[in-house]
């Protein structure tokens, strides 16, 4: 897919992204960082980036990757909300 429509996914993701800083020390809430990785490759593979785009998600996983280093809960609400997100996209 071209370039163009990755920036409509990379948004959502940022959204994302900035939605699991807010909620970070509210596990109920927390959104799973495991899932927004997986949205993350298939931009990656679905789209032909250009190197700002490639800059972008680079810039989004260095930010999973420090959500993704504290503890993990199994929670029935992380995959709601993950559903939630996706809808909106």
């Amino acid at each position: 897919m071209p370039s163009a429509l990755a920036d409509i996914e990379l948004q959502h993701i940022e959204r994302a992204v900035a939605q699991l800083r807010t909620m970070k020390h509210h596990a109920s809430g927390t959104l799973n960082v495991d899932y927004w990785r997986e949205r993350l490759a298939a931009v990656v593979k679905g789209y032909a980036l250009v190197s700002a785009q490639k800059q972008r998600i680079e810039a989004m996983r260095v930010a999973l990757d420090a959500f993704g280093s504290g503890p993990r809960e199994p929670n029935t609400r992380r995959r709601t909300a993950n559903r939630l997100w996706a809808k909106a996209a």
